[in-house]
């Protein structure tokens, strides 16, 4: 999944912008409104931190992804999957484009909770972690299992950087599991499913360390059928290694 530098350099580039934004050069190029140029110095940091270490923890070449950092009032122009843009303020990844990009607000949204110095990295590193994984293709999974490895990447990345996590998943209040979520469902039902996983990932990575990142990872590019819920939980578990299977069930959140 991973390009070579001469082979990114070889590449055409397809890069689509809002008129008159400016480009930072970077381990991923940040495309950016001008009013946002603080930001982008801050993003391009963060994603240069989160290429570094998840390329290192996945035993993977980073992938050739841009992101762009795009204006409230410029939301609806951002290069996207669907027709109809997304909700303004919720960052994603998208292949609709070449290079595929992140696209990340100049602000995130207020159901981002809790609000701490953590949340602006690990949201980038989770969005980045999909960028990872969709580098090959890979099947579809519980939303659970979907969700978990960006959340658990980036709980990854923030231990290795020394970012202040424990203050961040102190303030969660988790109200149900991630297996009984169901969609659709509301934004702060949404929230509330990506903090537990995330408190999950954290709890996986005190467990048992960062190696079964790289497991699980591996694991998903190997499937070639539809994983359901009983697989997911095999392949997690594997990954998790010896007692893997039995602490994923004792574990308040699962």
């Amino acid at each position: 999944m991973g390009r070579a530098g001469s082979a990114v350099a070889a590449r055409e580039r397809r890069e689509t912008a809002p008129p008159g934004y400016e480009r930072l050069d970077g381990e991923v190029p940040v495309l950016y409104s001008p009013r946002l140029a603080e930001k982008a110095g801050e993003l391009s940091g963060y994603l240069a931190q989160g290429c570094r270490t998840l390329g290192q923890i996945l035993s993977v070449e980073p992938p050739w992804i841009v992101a762009y950092l795009v204006a409230d009032e410029d939301w609806k122009e951002a290069p996207r999957d669907n027709a109809r843009p997304y909700p303004p303020g919720l960052p994603y990844f998208t292949r609709s484009v070449e290079p595929p990009a992140l696209v990340l607000p100049g602000d995130l949204s207020p159901v981002f909770r809790p609000c701490t110095v953590a949340t602006l990295p690990l949201t980038v590193w989770h969005e980045l972690a999909h960028a990872f994984l969709l580098g090959r293709e890979v099947v579809r999974t519980p939303a659970w299992l979907r969700e978990f490895v960006p959340q658990a990447a980036s709980a990854a990345v923030a231990r290795r950087t020394g970012l202040p996590l424990e203050d961040h998943l102190s303030r969660m209040e988790p109200g149900f599991t991630v297996r009984g979520f169901r969609g659709p469902a509301g934004a702060g039902d949404q929230m509330s499913f990506q903090n537990l996983l995330l408190l999950l990932g954290a709890a996986a990575l005190e467990e048992f360390g960062e190696g079964f990142l790289r497991s699980i990872v591996h694991a998903l590019w190997e499937e070639d059928e539809i994983v359901d819920g009983e697989r997911a939980e095999e392949l997690l578990g594997d990954a998790l290694g010896q007692g893997g299977r039995e602490w994923l069930m004792s574990r308040p959140e699962f």
